[in-house]
This record gives structure tokens, sequence and C-alpha cells, in this order.
């Protein structure tokens, strides 16, 4: 997790990277390199709070997909169910 040092780095740093772009017609290799950077920071700040959000997500897709081979399970079960003899199993006593 970043802390507050991080964050206001972040920002001076987008904000120094955005001032100079605009400030020259032509864009150096050092300005594009700092552009490229703070893209990197920033995915990287982006995957780091998602990250924990992965395993939640996870659970919820099995979940869902459990759901839905339940729900097919049992409307095939009904749509083709075999009527079967119902004193197949039923044991008759003789006296």
């Amino acid at each position: 997790m970043l802390g507050i040092q991080g964050v206001i780095q972040m920002t001076i740093a987008h904000q120094n990277t955005v001032a100079s772009l605009h400030g020259s017609n032509s864009v150096n290799l050092e300005n594009l390199l700092k552009f490229v950077r703070l893209g990197a920071t920033q995915a990287k700040a982006f995957w780091w709070y998602i990250h924990a959000y992965k395993t939640i997500l996870a659970v919820m897709l099995l979940t869902l997909s459990s759901l839905i081979y339940l729900i097919i399970h049992w409307s095939l079960s009904k749509l083709l169910r075999v009527r079967m003899h119902r004193d197949e199993w039923k044991i008759s006593s003789t006296k």
C-alpha cells in the first residue's frame, strides 16, 4: 500500500511530466521516459489496489458457475425424466 509520501511523489511527478510535455513542442527522450515511468508506476499502484479483490472475484465466479451448472442439471433432469415403474423396488411378502 502506498503511503502518503508515495502518493504525493506520484502527484508531483505527474504534474511535472504534464508541464514539461506541454512546455515544449518537441518531446525529448527524457520527458518520454518520465511519462513511461509514470504510467508504469500508476499501473503498479492500480494492480496492487485490485490485487486484494482477486480472491473475492474468484469465489464469486466459482459460485456463479456452480449455480449455472445446477440450473442446467435440474432443468435437464426435469425435461428428460424417464418414468420408472414405481413397484420395481417394492418387496412383497408372501404368507
